[in-house]
């Protein structure tokens, strides 16, 4: 196994202002967001309320200072300033801090805090009021691997989640976007996209393997991402965060040129597959790619068997990506037996490759036949069906029965406590 080179990542300056934030502010926070619902508004708000917010807008904005982050300190006041005078059971709008933001150089710390929404985290999610504290620590084979595989925008930041608010410290969250702050405007550009990579190990432990070791064969299952060492599962997965986004830019429809159309359910499942697929290809067929095994099995154990364990799958989008691929797996024989009964099924690794270089030529093919946003979006939809059934009214899609050996785990996974994640995460 490849191994990483970083052991202790976090400086003993940021403990320490991360024992600060935890002290006093986090707390607050977290007793704020209790107060709210999920569209962000607090119904009801009394006098508490608004001295709980005044409260952390203080100690947030002289932390700011403190760190000479005059502008963040600047927009969250007037952010929190603005929602008081308007009422708190109005809908936040945190676009001046949202903003102010600025993503850190690589081995800086970021500090953030606004009314956001913290995916995939433990209930209650919504527009709450959420704060973060991360150090930024990039692969360190990024330079040497963007030499094979440049990424002509790059524009995400590998972090380590330090310390946070419940959204981020509690669950599975993994990602923080400006779209997902509260605000009344929409974004026009993406100036950040921030990952908590060091949340990946326990949730791929905790979630991914035994949702996959209740449908495979213990001699299939694959296992090159289990038991890595935090630094090299932070590695691995913070190198397929960059081959992931960096293949959006490449082909006949380049994401960034293409975002409302690539935003579209349908469309948008096929193109996830398939740069993760494209991901996958690189591990096995370049020889360049650090962590390429480990990779390789964490892609695959991620996407099919525990992106489908979410309790709104059938609306989820990427659970459809992973009940999708399930059956393209099946179809092409990378999937062998039957589940019925509880029976177990077999991966074939390498003809899971072929399936997924299959995958591949399949979407650039059509890509290549359509001319119009419209026919994209009918191809895609068409290819789409034949996996993914229409579903009951207001689902994006039904579980076969076939499929519904996905879920088999989930009874006991829905039973285990939220994760949760701090310093000693690393």
């Amino acid at each position: 196994m490849t191994t990483a080179t970083t052991t202790a990542p976090i400086p003993g300056h940021l403990l320490s202002e991360a024992a600060e934030l935890s002290a006093s502010l986090i707390p607050g926070v977290d007793r704020f967001r209790g107060r709210q619902a999920d569209d962000g508004t607090v119904p009801e708000p009394g006098e508490d309320d608004r001295r709980l917010l005044t409260r952390i807008r203080d100690e947030a904005c002289a932390w700011y200072r403190r760190q000479e982050r005059d502008d963040q300190a600047e927009a969250l006041a007037a952010d929190i300033d603005g929602w008081l005078a308007a009422g708190l059971d109005t809908r936040p709008h945190f676009a001046r801090s949202r903003d102010a933001l600025r993503a850190p150089a690589n081995g800086s710390a970021v500090f953030f805090l606004a009314p956001l929404q913290s995916t995939n985290s433990a209930p209650p999610v919504g527009k709450r009021l959420e704060c973060f504290f991360a150090l930024r620590k990039e692969p360190d084979a990024l330079p040497e691997l963007a030499n094979s595989f440049p990424h002509p925008k790059n524009n995400c930041q590998s972090l380590i989640l330090i310390t946070g608010s419940a959204g981020f410290s509690h669950g599975n969250c993994l990602v923080f976007f400006p779209e997902n702050v509260a605000a009344h405007d929409k974004i026009t550009e993406q100036p950040y996209a921030m990952f908590f990579y060091n949340k990946m190990r326990k949730i791929h432990e905790t979630y991914a393997l035994p949702g996959a070791a209740a449908v495979l064969t213990p001699e299939s299952l694959p296992r090159a991402s289990t038991g890595l060492d935090a630094d090299v599962c932070f590695e691995a997965r913070a190198i397929w965060g960059y081959l992931h986004d960096s293949m959006h830019y490449q082909g006949l429809w380049p994401f960034d040129q293409h975002i409302s159309l690539k935003m579209n359910w349908f469309v948008g499942l096929l193109e996830e597959i398939k740069v993760d697929a494209k991901t996958v290809l690189a591990c096995a067929e370049s020889g360049v790619v650090p962590f390429a095994d480990e990779q390789i099995d964490m892609v695959l154990l991620e996407r099919v068997f525990r992106y489908p364990q979410a309790d709104d799958a059938t609306r989820n989008f990427d659970s459809g990506t992973g009940v999708f691929l399930y059956s393209w797996l099946r179809e092409r024989g990378a999937l062998t037996g039957s589940p019925a009964n509880g029976g177990l099924l077999h991966m074939d690794r390498a003809k899971a490759l072929d399936a997924l270089r299959d995958f591949v030529s399949t979407v650039e093919k059509l890509e290549a036949e359509v001319t119009t946003d419209d026919a994209y979006r009918t191809a895609a939809k068409t290819l789409v069906r034949r996996y993914l059934p229409a579903g009951e009214k207001g689902q994006r899609y039904g579980f076969t029965e076939d499929q519904r050996a996905l879920l088999r785990a989930k009874q006991g996974l829905d039973r285990l406590p939220p994760l949760t994640f701090g310093q000693a995460e690393w």
